[in-house]
C-alpha cells in the first residue's frame, strides 16, 4: 500500500474526522474524502462512519490503529534508508546476532564494519535457531552465535562456513550488595536462580553443565526464567537470584564490585562466539567482513 494512504489513514486516526484530517494533510476537504473513497473501493471495506455527524473512522479502522502507525513507520524508515544508501553510496550489512551477543559484541563488529568505508550494519537480535534460518534464507549476511567449547571445531558445516570470533565463558553473578545473605544461604544449602528456558541455547547448555552439579548441592529454587540474558542480568543486580550470564556482559561490574563472581561455588561454562556465512562466492565488500571477523579473534589473544 502506497504510504500516502497509509499517512491519509493516519491522519484520520489521529483528527478523528474528515474535516480536521484534511486539515492534517494540508488538502481539501473534498479531496481528502474522494481519496479515502478510493481506498474504501480499493479495500472493499467502509473506513469512515458516515452514520455520525462529523463523520468518523469506522470501529474496524480504530481496532487496526497500533498496525497502521507500525505500517508508516516502517514505510518511512525504509524510504530513509533507500535515500541514506543512495546518497553514501554503502551497503547494507544484516549480521544476526544472539541476543547477549548483539549487546556484548555489538559494538567491536559495527566499528570493525564501518571502518571498510562502503558498509553500515543492521544487527538483528534472535535467538540461536532464528540466527540460523536468517543466514540460511538469506535475509542475514552473517551470523554471531554461541557454541560451547567441547561441541568441536569450527569450520565447514553443511551449507556454511565458520570462523572462531571470541572465547566466552558463561559465569554465576549476584548483587555484591547482597553478598552476605547470598553466602548464608549457599551454606545452609538454598539457592535462588534465574533460569532460562530449555529450549534455548543457554537454556541448555545450563541444564547440561552446571544444574545437575548446582542441584546437587542443595536446594535449587527457579525464581524466575528468561530467555533474554540482559534481564536475568538485571535481576541479579537486583539481588532476586543468582544468574548464568556470558562474561563480557559483566566485566565492568565485577571489575567495580558491584557484582560477585561466584564461579568457584557454582561452576561455569566454557563457550565461544562463532561467525558463520553460507558458502557461496561472496561480493568483495562481504569477504572484507569476513576478514574483520577473523581479525577480532586474533585481537583478543
Amino acid at each position: 500500500m502506497r504510504i500516502d494512504w497509509l499517512e491519509d489513514l493516519v491522519a484520520l486516526l489521529d483528527a478523528g474526522s474528515v474535516v480536521e484530517a484534511a486539515s492534517l494533510r494540508n488538502i481539501s476537504q473534498s479531496a481528502f474524502s474522494r481519496r479515502i473513497q478510493a481506498l474504501e473501493s480499493l479495500l472493499d471495506v467502509p473506513l469512515i462512519d458516515r452514520d455520525t455527524k462529523p463523520n468518523r473512522p469506522t470501529p474496524a479502522l480504530k481496532n487496526h490503529e497500533d498496525q497502521l502507525r507500525l505500517a508508516v513507520t516502517r514505510q518511512r524508515q525504509l524510504i530513509q534508508q533507500i535515500q541514506m544508501d543512495s546518497r553514501s553510496g554503502s551497503r547494507l550489512v544484516v549480521i544476526a546476532c544472539q541476543h547477549a551477543i548483539t549487546t556484548s559484541l555489538g559494538p567491536r563488529i559495527v566499528k570493525a564494519v564501518s571502518r571498510l568505508g562502503t558498509a553500515h550494519v543492521r544487527l538483528r537480535s534472535a535467538n540461536l535457531d532464528e540466527c540460523e534460518v536468517l543466514l540460511m534464507t538469506g535475509q542475514a549476511d552473517f551470523s554471531l552465535t554461541y557454541q560451547l567449547s567441547d561441541d568441536g571445531v569450527v569450520g565447514q558445516s553443511g551449507l556454511t562456513e565458520g570462523v572462531h570470533v571470541a572465547d566466552e565463558r558463561l559465569v554465576p553473578v549476584y548483587s555484591a550488595a547482597g553478598s552476605e545473605e547470598l553466602f548464608s544461604e549457599l551454606r545452609s544449602g538454598r539457592l535462588n536462580v534465574i533460569s532460562y528456558p530449555p529450549d534455548v541455547f543457554l537454556g541448555q547448555a545450563l541444564s547440561k553443565h552446571v544444574m545437575p552439579a548446582v542441584e546437587g548441592t542443595g536446594k535449587t529454587n527457579v525464581v524466575a526464567e528468561t530467555a533474554l540474558t540482559v534481564a536475568a542480568l538485571e535481576m541479579a543486580r537486583a539481588g532476586v537470584g543468582v544468574a548464568f550470564v556470558p562474561e563480557a556482559l559483566v566485566s565492568a561490574d565485577l571489575a567495580e564490585a558491584r557484582l560477585i563472581d561466584l564461579r568457584d561455588q557454582l561452576g561455569s561454562v566454557d563457550m565461544e562466539i562463532v561467525g558463520r556465512r553460507r558458502q557461496e562466492n561472496a561480493p568483495p565488500l562481504l569477504a572484507r567482513v569476513w576478514e574483520e571477523f577473523s581479525k577480532l579473534a586474533v585481537k583478543d589473544q
